[in-house]
């Protein structure tokens, strides 16, 4: 068996897509579990009402963590609440399983996968780690994998630059790990968006356990949505984009039943689709600004 975590924050609207998504898409799951960093509570409680037998489990993280980012009192948040790398593993740590998926709020499946089928051919191959898909790049892929009954999977060579590394060796989610691989890469992080450090220890740990195999599927099997980030630091905001704004917008325009989770699945909500909820809740300025960044950062790294 295995579990399904997911690691959230104030993206409720994405949440409950994640969600219905697991639930549709995978066979033979045994718990699905929200790992949830500060989420309002009264969308939390949404959430709860809306899939009551998702588990969900807090950081300590209470509304005041939400409070402080529109204050952007970043340094406030690290002092006071816990650390979110540190809160992941901690769960983690507890898994009886040695195998977990680990996936975000903002992505969901979309292909139908037989867990089952698909952890025996990790076993069988010793893999570490399968991606369920990242981006286009097919950095080091040395083989393939048809198995019988589940996805077809590509090998990747363990060892090249830290760019291929990130794409090759380490993902932060979006995929199934074997859980001892998990913990020891995500023990490195220094802090909250610290990939750098995970990289390295994957390095550290592939250079260790040489016989591990590390791969993804051939087939796309999750999309990532991108209407808004959520970090509780201050990059975002570098860039003048008011993240806790187009959060709440969003956030109130799902609670209100407005914006529907399933929208344009198995796609991300149109460009469109989030402009006309950002125009009914927020000025003009907020909503050129979110154009602006998903037109920059965004379309360079996923368009």
């Amino acid at each position: 068996m295995i579990n399904v975590y997911i690691k959230s924050f104030a993206r409720p609207f994405y949440l409950d897509r994640c969600i219905r998504s697991i639930k549709f898409n995978l066979r033979d799951y045994d718990r699905i579990i929200v790992l949830d960093d500060g989420t309002v509570s009264t969308e939390m409680d949404r959430i709860a009402a809306l899939h009551p037998e998702v588990e969900i489990r807090s950081s300590g993280a209470d509304d005041g963590k939400f409070k402080l980012l529109k204050e952007q009192k970043f340094a406030e948040i690290a002092r006071l609440y816990p650390s979110a790398p540190k809160f992941w593993y901690e769960e983690i740590y507890k898994d009886p399983y040695d195998y977990t998926i680990v996936i975000e709020d903002d992505a969901w499946f979309v292909r139908h996968i037989d867990l089952p089928v698909l952890l025996e051919d990790l076993q069988a191959t010793n893999t570490a780690m399968c991606k369920f898909w990242w981006s286009t790049h097919q950095y080091n892929v040395v083989s393939r994998h048809a198995a019988p009954r589940g996805p077809e999977l590509e090998f990747y060579a363990q060892l090249g630059t830290m760019a291929e590394v990130s794409r090759t060796l380490w993902i932060v989610a979006f995929a199934l790990f074997k859980r001892e691989y998990w913990l020891h890469v995500v023990s490195h992080a220094q802090r909250l968006g610290d990939e750098r450090s995970q990289a390295v220890a994957a390095v550290e740990y592939a250079s260790n356990h040489p016989d591990a195999r590390f791969c993804k599927t051939a087939q796309r099997c999750i999309h990532q949505g991108w209407a808004v980030p959520a970090r509780s630091t201050p990059e975002y905001y570098g860039k003048k984009l008011m993240q806790h704004r187009i959060m709440e917008a969003l956030n109130g325009a799902w609670m209100s039943g407005e914006l529907s989770p399933t929208e344009a699945y198995p796609y991300d909500f149109s460009g469109d689709c989030i402009i006309q909820h950002l125009r009914a809740r927020l000025s003009d300025d907020d909503v050129q600004a979110w154009s602006h960044w998903h037109a920059t950062d965004v379309a360079y790294w996923y368009g």
